[in-house]
C-alpha cells in the first residue's frame, strides 16, 4: 500500500491580505515579509546550497535570504513587465546564463522572486534551471502569492486573494530620472 504524501503546513503560516486594487508596501513591511518567509524556510527542514534570485523583483529577497542562511547568491535574469507604467505583462524573457561565483551549482536550489502573478515567470525559470542544471531539488519561494496564479510556490509569506497590484517601496525610482534627485545636504555624510 502506497502512503499518500502529506505536506507539512507552512510554519509560520502565510498571512492573508484581502486588498484589491493596489497594495502599498512600506520598507518596514517589506523586510518583515522577507523575515516571515525566512522563518518558513527555516522551519520546513529543507536545505539548499544556493539562493537563485530572479531579477529584478527577487533580488532584494534573494540577497536577504542569502545573508540570513549564509548561502551563495545566484542571479537569474527574467523580464515580463513593461509598458509606459511598467504594469503591462509582456512576453517573458529569460536570460541564457546565471551570474554567480560558485565553483558548481546545486544540487539543491532555492529559487526566489518577489511575487507570483500569473505563475509564468516562476514556472519557466524553474523549468530552465531543471533542464540546464538538472539539480536534485528546486524549491520555490516568494513574498506574495496571488490566487490568480496558475502555479503555487513551495513557500510564500502572504496570500493575496483580491489579486491587487503590489506597489513595492522601491518602485518610486521607476518613475524618476537621476536629474530629478536631490543631493544630500552638507554635513549629512555621518552615518548614525
Amino acid at each position: 500500500m502506497v502512503k499518500p504524501v502529506v505536506e507539512k503546513p507552512l510554519r509560520p503560516e502565510p498571512i492573508c491580505d484581502p486588498s484589491d486594487g493596489e497594495l502599498r508596501v512600506s520598507w518596514a513591511h517589506y523586510h518583515r515579509l522577507i523575515e516571515h518567509l525566512a522563518l518558513q524556510l527555516l522551519h520546513s527542514g529543507h536545505s539548499f546550497d544556493q539562493v537563485v534570485a530572479l531579477s529584478r523583483g527577487g533580488l532584494r529577497v534573494g540577497d536577504t535570504l542569502s545573508r540570513l542562511f549564509k548561502r551563495p547568491l545566484v542571479i537569474m535574469a527574467a523580464s515580463s513587465y513593461g509598458g509606459g507604467n511598467g504594469r503591462a505583462q509582456e512576453e517573458l524573457r529569460i536570460g541564457n546564463q546565471l551570474a554567480h561565483t560558485c565553483e558548481a551549482l546545486g544540487p539543491k536550489l532555492l529559487l526566489v522572486d518577489d511575487l507570483v502573478d500569473s505563475g509564468d515567470t516562476l514556472h519557466a525559470s524553474r523549468h530552465w534551471l531543471q533542464e540546464t542544471l538538472q539539480p536534485e531539488l528546486i524549491k520555490t519561494a516568494v513574498l506574495w502569492l496571488k490566487t490568480s496564479s496558475r502555479i503555487k510556490p513551495d513557500f510564500w509569506a502572504m496570500e493575496l486573494p483580491g489579486n491587487p497590484w503590489v506597489v513595492q517601496p522601491f518602485e518610486r525610482w521607476e518613475h524618476l530620472h537621476p536629474s530629478q534627485l536631490q543631493p544630500l545636504p552638507e554635513g549629512s555624510g555621518d552615518a548614525k
